[in-house]
């Protein structure tokens, strides 16, 4: 399963016990390596909202469907009673690092022991997925975000009355067309803050300035040190590259002097338009900027790398053809040895086999030696016997031969 890395309001215990204190929660889960996931179903680490155990349930390659496959599941379901239910209202986002294309969708559903999981079979177009403009895909991580709230009984609280659900499915139900949930919309408890701090964001930034809605446009009275402010600034970041002024962070500045000074009228009439349409689209040029001074470097220090394996392959051709000589050289030298190998070996075969004859010469004396030890041992005895009694004989000869006299 691929690698996760997700951080949860709730951290989550496997012993913890349901409570009902838990009025909104959110998990964003980091799935690294996602492209390569194939078409296995991936789960998040839990976490805990309304006294349930809640995770994510995604197919990459979409269940079924050339769509990413997201849903809410009760992770916990099989443990529980027979009869559970949960009512609860979600939301599951799949984060895009360009925020304009953040996929979000809501839903709600009363949670059972037979649909213990609920979301969207056609969550998000693959095509889209992989597409790099819209930024879900980062170093081949992507993203993915589920929100559940309740009110203080449990129950559900209807958050975005836009909110669609006709894509909204158990994982086995068919898909239909997805539905998006405009990101702009929040779903905290803090929306109308989001709502007010996104506006005055936009309008610092200059987000507003769009050439198509700059005739309706109301300037700000802005002061004149900030007007003036607004020139060094802008002058200071022509005077260096764009990329110095991208790394440096200077872009949030240059972005509000622009916006002060397109509000201010300090531009030309025959510029207004192109700084008009250079401020609308800098988030997205800078981004692309960015990848586009990635992708030289990675081509020069790519260009670096083959200019060192040339010099290293020259130096290794320039050392090749002496070590070819000598090696030949040596082999030649074998060549010799082998054939006085060969001539040598045919003298040991010769010797060997003489070595063999006497071998087995020496080998029938030795047992032939040996029998005749053994006999000799045997013999022995009998020649002592034989003394013996040759002696006694002899004795007996010699006494009769000396009473001869007395006989005769």
């Amino acid at each position: 399963m691929a690698e996760i890395q997700a951080q949860a309001k709730d951290t989550y215990n496997e012993n913890a016990q349901p409570t009902n204190d838990s009025s909104f929660e959110r998990l964003t889960w980091t799935i690294k390596s996602f492209s390569t996931c194939g078409n296995k179903k991936l789960y998040s680490e839990v976490f805990c909202a309304g006294g349930y155990k809640w995770r994510i349930l995604i197919y990459p390659k979409g269940n079924k469907v050339d769509y990413v496959s997201v849903y809410l599941d009760v992770a916990d379901s099989s443990t529980l009673p027979h009869d559970w239910s949960k009512h609860a209202h979600f939301s599951l986002s799949i984060i895009s690092q360009n925020h304009e294309y953040t996929m979000k969708k809501e839903a709600e559903h009363e949670f059972n022991a037979k649909e213990s999981d609920w979301g969207f079979t056609s969550f998000l177009p693959l095509t889209e997925l992989e597409d790099p403009i819209r930024g879900y895909l980062v170093r081949g991580e992507c993203t993915v975000q589920a929100e559940v709230w309740f009110d203080e009984q449990g129950n559900t609280v209807k958050r975005n009355e836009k909110a669609e659900s006709d894509d909204c499915f158990k994982n086995t139900v068919p898909p239909q067309d997805p539905t998006v949930i405009e990101t702009g919309k929040s779903s905290s408890s803090f929306a109308e803050f989001d709502t007010l701090f996104a506006d005055i964001r936009n309008l610092v930034e200059g987000e507003t300035f769009k050439l198509e809605n700059f005739s309706n446009f109301h300037s700000p009275k802005w002061r004149s040190e900030e007007i003036a402010n607004a020139k060094v600034v802008f002058k200071e970041c022509l005077d260096i590259d764009l990329a110095k002024v991208i790394e440096s962070g200077r872009d949030f500045e240059l972005k509000k002097s622009l916006s002060v000074l397109l509000s201010t009228n300090e531009f030309p009439d025959n510029m207004v338009d192109e700084i008009t349409h250079f401020l609308a689209n800098f988030d997205k040029t800078s981004e692309q900027y960015e990848v586009a001074q990635q992708d030289l470097i990675e081509v020069q220090e790519k260009e670096k790398l083959i200019g060192q394996l040339k010099s290293t392959m020259k130096q290794l051709s320039s050392k090749f053809m002496p070590i070819r000589n000598l090696a030949e050289a040596v082999d030649s030298e074998i060549v010799g040895l082998e054939s006085q190998l060969t001539e040598k070996n045919v003298m040991k075969a010769r010797l060997t086999k003489r070595l063999k004859v006497l071998a087995s010469q020496a080998t029938t004396s030795k047992q032939a030696l040996i029998n005749a030890e053994q006999d000799m041992k045997l013999l022995t005895l009998k020649k002592e016997e034989a003394e013996k009694l040759i002696a006694d004989v002899d004795r007996s000869w010699e006494s009769l031969k000396a009473g001869r006299s007395l006989l005769l």
